[in-house]
């Protein structure tokens, strides 16, 4: 009698839950900061993205803890300078749903308390070293890139496969975990809506499939973003903003991209194209420095045009950089970051005197540039200039 009597109190508070209709799911699977290497991808797409989705919430790549402090990962462009500002913008919800391991659970699987402090200075690239994109698929690969069967299948076999030795197993389960508590959040914001919203999801193309199979087992119906249509170039004109291209540009010429000669040059000259009445000094800078990438400028020349900016330039600053640690030297793709853009100029300056031959000037120049900074940041500096000018 009384399995009976739970059963019937089962059948009627859950039933009804289960099979009741629900919010429509939308799972963008997206390649962090590639926005700002591919045309196809790139901020405005995002942007004409949403606006056919329309959702009615959205949930961003970052934990609530750290989501409430304005803290987000520095690499996750599309996060904090895309999604966030177009939400504000448009009035709709934001919902973190990230899941991170505590200190003590990071120090123990690897020996580090936290992830997302880099080291004095950076690797080229790699695991907290700069962001930097050199595979063809990061350029040419279209903002569905996830949806696709063959990107599905590479995930999946990297999930379900073993290494040699369980103690190096930690970040395959990690994500696996973390994975799985990332879904649980989003049904949990998926809970406060109703069969006719859709809600999107925007998170690391890793994550996608495996928070898609946890939402339909779960009853949820996921709407493929390929679903929505090819996003044009008209959209993504009418959706780009003046800080998309200082974004592009400073990313493509500044950072460890145009070191590895991996500039985007289509989306480059696009972002130039909506800078073409700006006559600040800092797109005057990244013109130069374009100039000298495409060697349609000489070092001659660029030693030239940086004395003649130099006495225009004031303090002005950089429209983006990507500094997250204002104590530091570099941003997550420039090793020179934080520097101001009169700095900046200096230090360019410097480079081309010293590419000329020109030794001495060179040496002053230097000089000039690190008097203004004292004690880590000085000795960041000196050691990227050491390892990056040289």
């Amino acid at each position: 009698m009384r399995k009976l009597v739970l059963l019937t109190l089962f059948n009627s508070l859950f039933i009804p839950f289960l099979n009741a209709q629900k919010a429509k799911v939308v799972v963008l699977g997206v390649g962090h900061s590639v926005q700002l290497v591919n045309f196809g991808q790139q901020p405005a797409a995002i942007r004409a993205f949403v606006e056919r989705v329309k959702p009615s919430g959205i949930c961003v790549e970052r934990s609530p803890e750290e989501f409430s402090k304005n803290d987000f990962y520095e690499f996750t462009y599309e996060q904090q300078y895309v999604l966030l500002p177009y939400a504000k913008q448009k009035s709709i919800p934001l919902h973190p749903i990230d899941w991170i391991p505590s200190e003590n659970d990071m120090d123990l699987a690897f020996g580090i308390k936290d992830l997302e402090v880099p080291a004095f200075t950076r690797q080229k690239s790699g695991f907290l070293g700069f962001t930097v994109f050199t595979e063809k698929n990061d350029f040419d690969a279209d903002l569905y890139f996830a949806d696709k069967q063959s990107y599905r299948d590479s995930i999946a076999s990297w999930y379900e496969t073993n290494p040699e030795k369980t103690s190096f197993d930690f970040p395959r389960r990690l994500f696996l975990y973390r994975t799985f508590l990332q879904a649980r959040r989003i049904q949990k914001v998926l809970e406060n809506y109703k069969e006719s919203d859709t809600v999107l999801v925007v998170i690391g193309a890793f994550h996608k499939n495996d928070i898609e199979k946890n939402l339909k087992e779960n009853g949820y119906e996921i709407l493929q973003p390929s679903s929505f249509g090819t996003i044009t170039e008209k959209e993504i004109h009418d959706n780009f903003k003046k800080e998309d291209a200082f974004a592009i540009l400073s990313f493509n010429l500044l950072g460890m991209q145009s070191y590895l000669g991996k500039v985007n040059t289509k989306l480059t000259e696009y972002a130039f194209e909506h800078l073409k009445d700006d006559n600040s000094a800092e797109t005057a800078f990244l013109k130069i420095k374009y100039g000298l990438y495409q060697k349609k400028v000489s070092s001659k020349e660029a030693v030239s045009l940086y004395r003649s900016l130099l006495d225009n330039v004031g303090e002005q600053k950089f429209s983006w950089n990507g500094v997250k640690n204002k104590s530091r030297i570099d941003s997550y793709f420039d090793p020179f970051g934080n520097l101001s853009l009169k700095q900046r100029i200096i230090l360019e300056l410097a480079r081309e005197l010293f590419n000329s031959a020109n030794k001495e000037k060179y040496k002053n120049e230097i000089q000039l540039l690190t008097a203004a900074f004292k004690g880590y940041q000085k000795q960041m500096l000196e050691t990227y200039i050491e390892q990056i000018i040289k």
